[in-house]
């Protein structure tokens, strides 16, 4: 049970949605763990206590494994604290560490829970075929060699719709028999970089890397829609190319439905000071390049 502080008054009970950017490559994941780990769910906890007074806990929409990226990661907190959502949100920007921002908070209705309630997130896995600082390549898998737009984006394809993604997953069991719908599959490119974007009403662990795996290797001429198509009918892992690194993904976003909410998303103070894995690319296309 959360204790009531002073910061802000103690308030009827509310539940807010906190979405919550954060740099992974120094964290151990999402979820708090035992021990010295440093993960993001402790981070935001510890800010929300610094913020309100009270010890507060935070659901996640997912877990993300240690030096995966957010954007738009969600978090639900039910609370007693007053705070108005703009004066909580530049707080907490206050308070958070560099590496991590609250990029924007919604009251939410009673019940709501991050995980439960989301009907879609969205991943994306940046890749740079060109000259990039080194900050980029932070957040970036550096390809050596031109890759090949147009091949991607036919590959990319070939996950859309509802498959079963057995050879796209190192998870070794699935209650939904590794049933998932692909809503999108884009590859956007701005100058050297590449996004992967993908869509979906739930992901398997790995199944986003392996997919972005899969695509790099069209792009590179190793792989095609076919074979993908095959690797999905067979659901033979030893088809795909390995997981891709942890520190090209990131997480951009979490779908909920409208109904879940009394009010707009509202963007906190503090939240335009994002570092660059949290920026969109300057301009989007769905095509190849030119």
């Amino acid at each position: 049970m959360a204790k009531r502080g002073t910061r802000g008054g103690a308030g009827p009970a509310r539940c807010i949605l906190l979405v919550v950017a954060y740099d992974g490559t120094d964290f151990k994941g999402w979820q708090r763990l035992p021990g010295a780990a440093r993960t993001v769910q402790e981070e935001l906890e510890r800010a929300l206590e610094a913020v309100t007074g009270q010890a507060s806990r935070v659901a996640g929409a997912g877990r993300t494994d240690a030096g995966v990226h957010a954007d738009g990661q969600a978090a639900s907190l039910w609370t007693d604290c007053a705070l108005p959502l703009a004066e909580l949100g530049r707080a907490l920007n206050g308070v958070l560490p560099a590496d991590m921002a609250c990029a924007g908070l919604r009251e939410a209705r009673p019940g709501f829970h991050a995980r439960y309630r989301a009907v879609d997130k969205t991943y994306a896995y940046r890749l740079l075929d060109g000259s990039g600082g080194r900050s980029e390549r932070r957040w970036s898998f550096k390809v050596p060699k031109p890759l090949d737009d147009r091949a991607m984006i036919r590959a990319a394809a070939a996950f859309e719709g509802p498959h079963r993604f057995r050879a796209f997953t190192n998870a070794k069991s699935d209650a939904l028999d590794f049933r998932r719908t692909l809503a999108h599959a884009r590859v956007e490119r701005a100058g050297p970089a590449v996004d992967l974007r993908f869509t979906a009403d739930g992901f398997l662990y790995n199944q986003a890397r392996l997919m972005a795996a899969s695509v790099l290797a069209a792009g590179q001429g190793r792989m095609n829609e076919d074979s993908i198509r095959r690797a999905l009918d067979s659901g033979d892992r030893a088809q795909v190319p390995g997981a891709l690194g942890a520190f090209g993904l990131r997480l951009v976003s979490v779908g909920f439905r409208e109904d879940d909410f009394l009010g707009p998303l509202l963007v906190p103070d503090g939240a335009g000071g994002l570092p660059p894995y949290a920026r969109p690319l300057p301009e989007r296309s769905g095509g190849p390049r030119p």
